[in-house]
C-alpha cells in the first residue's frame, strides 16, 4: 500500500534503459579509468625512454589513443539512449549506437591485431609488458563492446559483421 501511495510522488524516468545498458555503461567506465592509468604510464615511459626507444612507445601509445577515442563515442551513445525522452527519439541514437558498436570492435580487433604481429623494428625488449597491458585492456574492452553490440543487435536489427 505504501508504494501506491508514494508513486505519484517518484521521478518520472525518461530513458529505455535495456537490460544490460547500466552493466555496460559501468564496464566502460571502469575501463575509462584504466585507460587513463595506462596512458599515464606512457607518457611517463615516453618522457624518460631513450631517443631510440620512443618511436615504439609512440607507436603503442597510438594504438590506446585511436583507439579510445572511438570507445568514448561508444560510451557517449549509450549516455544518449538512456537519456531519450521518447521511443521515437531513442530509436536513430540506438541506431547509431549499434552500428558504432561495430566499428568499435572492428577497431579494437584491428588494434589488438597490430599489437600482436606488427611490431616495429627496434622494439626495446623492457617496454613488452606495456604492449601487453594494452593488449589486455583492449581485450576485455572488445568482450564488452561485443556483448553491448549484440545487445543491440535485440531492438535493432544487425548484419554479420567483426
Amino acid at each position: 500500500m505504501l508504494l501506491f501511495a508514494c508513486a505519484p510522488y517518484l521521478p518520472v524516468a525518461h530513458g529505455m534503459e535495456r537490460i544490460g545498458d547500466a552493466a555496460h555503461l559501468y564496464e566502460l567506465e571502469q575501463y575509462a579509468n584504466a585507460a587513463a592509468t595506462l596512458e599515464t604510464e606512457f607518457l611517463s615511459l615516453i618522457e624518460n625512454a631513450p631517443s631510440e626507444e620512443r618511436f615504439y612507445l609512440y607507436w603503442t601509445y597510438n594504438h590506446l589513443t585511436g583507439s579510445w577515442v572511438q570507445v568514448q563515442y561508444l560510451q557517449t551513445q549509450l549516455e544518449l539512449s538512456l537519456e531519450a525522452q521518447s521511443y521515437s527519439d531513442e530509436e536513430p541514437i540506438r541506431t547509431t549506437l549499434r552500428d558504432q558498436a561495430e566499428f568499435v570492435r572492428w577497431e579494437l580487433g584491428h588494434a589488438i591485431n597490430d599489437l600482436e604481429e606488427t611490431v616495429p623494428e627496434g622494439r626495446p625488449p623492457n617496454h613488452l609488458w606495456i604492449n601487453e597491458a594494452l593488449r589486455s585492456l583492449l581485450s576485455e574492452v572488445r568482450t564488452t563492446v561485443d556483448r553491448l553490440w549484440t545487445d543491440q543487435c535485440v531492438y535493432v536489427q544487425c548484419v554479420a559483421g567483426p
